[in-house]
């Protein structure tokens, strides 16, 4: 959950954006120029907009496709209970049930309203949906951006959250906005779950006390390199001194003993000019597992003088630290806000083969 636009000279200020639209038909070039700038890899930006949009007329799958709406307002949940619904995350656990998280919003859809974190469960695939459950209760107070994990070696399934006090109307957190990270996990592919546990003295380094987000989105157990069995999930923050903002952070939070215990590992701080402007905002920080090991991280940019409203980084050290501080990437032309990221192959069994390969060079 990203924040909307708040008070202050940095959060007012608008920049010009010049974004060319792409057609049904024309892939082929786009796809041309992202492989001579960013060379072969098995990573693809799932977006359901312009990059994966099927030709024109294109013919239906032999197998048919099926498709559903999974959270609806008005139709899941008490009668009048949410507003709407937000901020998606799914996993497949490790007994082959697929798990879809979402905010459920209460009152209004603003950002910090009354929010609980929900989820509907599916044992054949997704074919079939359990029942709307609540997994974690706003009271009154913003409990979201679900980011959930599966452990494969122990099939716990792992969900960090952010929470931050409540609001009955539909403006944002005032900034400088206290925002805590959260906990808790599920031994049996979503049926129960722990009591959620705070992280903030272990999550939220000192000085990042204007705004913090987990994800959203998912986050990945390492398969591969020194960090195997690892679980990270990416994390954007920001410092506020004085009622202005001075810089922006993008991390990675790292367990190391499948969700019980979690620590800081990379990080990249930008940081905000005496007049307000700043080069890059990542956020919304998305990763997968590239085939050689390496994690790529994929980010929203908001905002920030770099022309593009996407970036990305790399880690070679299981997500410790970053090659070098994230780039815009001015050339791709997914949506703004929550493209999750997946690594695509026959291997990886999402797509039969990488559609726009991102990273490969770093």
């Amino acid at each position: 959950m990203a924040p909307l636009p708040r008070t202050g000279p940095r959060h007012t200020r608008r920049i010009r954006r010049i974004r060319r639209p792409i057609s049904h038909t024309g892939h082929a070039p786009l796809i041309r120029r992202m492989r001579r700038r960013y060379g072969p890899a098995a990573l693809a930006l799932l977006t359901a907009a312009a990059l994966l949009v099927p030709p024109a007329r294109a013919a239906a799958p032999a197998a048919g496709f099926d498709e559903r709406v999974l959270f609806k307002a008005g139709q899941d949940g008490p009668p009048g209970e949410y507003a709407c619904f937000r901020i998606p995350a799914v996993v497949n656990g490790a007994r082959g049930t697929v798990l879809a998280f979402a905010e459920g919003r209460k009152g209004n859809c603003g950002d910090a309203t009354d929010i609980d974190v929900v989820l509907k469960r599916s044992s054949d695939g997704g074919r079939t949906w359990g029942p709307l459950r609540v997994v974690d209760a706003g009271g009154g107070d913003t409990h979201g951006n679900p980011t959930p994990v599966v452990d494969r070696a122990t099939g716990r399934i792992v969900m960090l959250t952010t929470y931050n006090e409540g609001r009955p109307d539909a403006g944002n957190c005032d900034a400088p906005c206290d925002r805590t990270p959260h906990v808790q996990y599920s031994d049996d592919d979503g049926v129960t779950w722990s009591r959620p546990r705070d992280l903030t003295r272990s999550l939220r380094p000192r000085g990042w006390n204007s705004w913090y987000a987990t994800g959203p989105g998912h986050g990945v157990q390492l398969a591969h390199g020194p960090g195997r069995g690892r679980l990270v999930v990416g994390v954007n923050a920001e410092t506020n001194v004085g009622g202005h903002g001075t810089a922006n952070h993008a991390a990675l939070a790292l367990s190391d003993d499948g969700g019980l215990h979690w620590r800081p590992g990379a990080v990249d701080t930008h940081r905000i000019a005496p007049d307000g402007t700043f080069t890059q905002m990542p956020s919304e920080l998305t990763l997968a597992e590239r085939t050689d090991g390496a994690v790529h991280v994929n980010g929203r940019e908001q905002n920030g003088m770099d022309l593009g409203h996407r970036d990305d980084a790399v880690s070679r050290d299981g997500g410790e630290s970053l090659t070098a501080p994230f780039r815009a990437l001015p050339g791709l032309y997914p949506p703004w806000s929550r493209v999750p990221s997946c690594r695509c192959g026959p291997a990886a069994g999402c797509c039969p083969r990488p559609r726009i390969p991102t990273g490969a060079a770093r």
